[in-house]
């Protein structure tokens, strides 16, 4: 595990999605045009690029082959059919009830008001190749541009942004808990602490197939591991509390027992081990850690292998009364910085699977997350945020100018307490 003092200045780390590419196997113009607009940002401040393909199926069935193709993240609001029809009849479903219910009823808030419509915005393939393509695009512009970059790819444990493979057809058995997508519940979650089926398919980390019985989380270590080794990256990051069974809110956790929580203890120290000096950064459950202890089954040593936890406080989620108690209880895990994961906490403008824009449609939250930041930057170690939104569109300057002020102002606290 890669262990620092928190820099004086807050870490910066910027999640980037394929949409921002006019041409997949051209990357270079988005790239240069992410550094370019994220100039301010980055200078002087250690960088962490989340590239977020899809939602992690890709790790989990690479073989090692680069001319495998697979389904990536290019959709407004996708979810996979569960009544019939096809991706046409749920779409159609939807949209039907977005009109009804937010053109032509004046709805303003949850979904499907925030997923907007079900759309696709790319028909371009993606395969192995194309991926390796922009991770190398990223390295070779940060270094001729003089940037320290960490580049990790995001592992997603549900079927949220696009076909899920792994999880909703060829393992169901440890993937039958349902997430919302958009306002849909579909099931494609992944218990890690669930037992595998025998699989005679070739994996990157399991050439001969899994064997019967596997711990799910055991895979999903293992081929973390080899597919950021096989590509040359940082790390990873693992997305919407990735161990933890029940999504965003305690009443939603399955009950907690002994074997549960070993279960989960298990995964994280099977991910440290397999990704060696590799980065891990996880997304928490938007609760505080003693919620999470206590209700999801996480241990001390989870949080240990961490190098980062990325404090949650999307909007359309968060409890806001929970943001403040939730941040501290992470800084409580570390140790003058050095004991335990950075904390970055979380800042919303848009979403790159959906079509809401927070500054624009929760101002109050919006703004409650800055002055959060300016008040407890004393304990953070960074920020993070989605660069550009569903439609492939950074977002706009004025916006990350204004919040740039108040990392600014949290950058003068850090360095007092690391002074």
């Amino acid at each position: 595990m890669i262990s620092a003092p928190a820099p004086a200045r807050l870490e910066a780390c910027l999640w980037l999605t394929p949409k921002v590419f006019d041409d997949l196997a051209g990357p270079a113009p988005g790239i240069e045009a992410f550094f370019d607009h994220h100039a301010a940002w980055i200078q002087d401040r250690d960088l962490t690029v989340v590239f977020c393909a899809g939602n992690g199926d890709h790790i989990l069935n690479y073989t090692g082959r680069r001319d495998d193709r697979f389904d990536w993240a290019r959709y407004n609001c996708y979810a996979a059919d569960t009544q019939g029809g096809g991706p046409a009849g749920i779409a159609r479903r939807h949209n039907a009830d977005w009109l009804d219910r937010v053109r032509e009823g004046g709805e303003r808030s949850f979904n499907p008001y925030s997923a907007g419509p079900m759309f696709t915005l790319s028909e371009q393939p993606m395969d192995y190749d194309v991926l390796a393509g922009v991770y190398a695009a990223v390295r070779r512009i940060a270094e001729h541009r003089g940037l320290r970059v960490r580049l990790l790819e995001y592992l997603e444990p549900g079927p949220e942004f696009c076909r899920s493979e792994w999880k909703t057809a060829r393992h169901p058995e440890v993937s039958s808990a349902a997430a919302d997508a958009g306002g849909h519940m579909v099931p494609g979650v992944i218990d890690v602490t669930l037992p595998l089926a025998a699989d005679p398919r070739p994996y990157r980390s399991f050439p001969d197939g899994i064997p019967a019985g596997l711990p799910a989380g055991d895979f999903v270590a293992a081929q973390t591991g080899a597919f950021v080794e096989d590509f040359g990256l940082d790390g990873v990051m693992l997305g919407n509390q990735f161990g933890l069974l029940g999504f965003w809110h305690p009443d939603n956790a399955p009950k907690l027992t002994a074997a549960r929580s070993e279960g989960i203890e298990r995964f994280f120290l099977r991910m440290r081990e397999r990704m060696g000096e590799r980065l891990v950064y996880w997304m928490d459950t938007y609760w505080r850690a003693e919620v999470e202890r206590e209700t999801w089954g996480m241990t001390d040593a989870c949080y240990a292998v961490l190098d980062a936890v990325l404090v949650s406080t999307f909007a359309v989620l968060v409890e806001r009364t929970e943001i403040v108690p939730n941040l501290l209880s992470k800084a409580a895990l570390s140790d003058g910085g050095t004991g335990g994961p950075r904390v970055l906490l979380g800042l919303d403008f848009v979403d790159p699977w959906y079509w809401y824009r927070t500054h624009l449609d929760d101002r109050r939250s919006y703004l409650y997350q800055r002055d959060v930041l300016r008040r407890y930057g004393a304990h953070l170690h960074g920020v993070s945020f989605f660069a550009n939104d569903t439609f492939g569109h950074y977002v706009p300057a004025a916006r990350l100018d204004e919040t740039l002020d108040a990392v600014r102002h949290a950058d003068a606290l850090a360095a007092s307490r690391t002074s």
